[in-house]
């Protein structure tokens, strides 16, 4: 359960402020990056999460998923987006993931 609350507490500081550092919610989440990473992907496979994430820089973005997809290109850089797995298209370029 205290994993739930964890990610139920990021979920709501992605969608709150509308963008997040990983460092600044593991710190937030008294948890290592590794871990925010594992919530991350957990919420998008449970499909609460839609936006995209720059692994690079290390920056959450929340956003609305049928606006990304009908971009086709990466909000980070510009490249042309590819599926990477179930809801889940990658920026071959930047490495940027954009969660559907």
């Amino acid at each position: 359960m205290a994993q739930v609350a964890k990610q139920r507490q990021l979920l709501n500081m992605i969608e709150t402020q509308g963008e997040v550092r990983i460092s600044e919610a593991a710190l937030a989440l008294d948890v290592p990056r590794e871990v925010v990473q594992q919530y991350i992907y957990d919420l998008v496979g449970k499909g609460l999460f839609t936006g995209y994430i720059n692994w690079d820089d290390g920056v959450l973005y929340a956003r609305q998923a049928r606006l990304l997809r009908d971009q086709g290109t990466c909000p980070n850089c510009g490249g042309k987006l590819e599926l990477a797995g179930k809801g889940v298209v990658r920026c071959p370029y930047c490495g940027t993931e954009i969660f559907l």
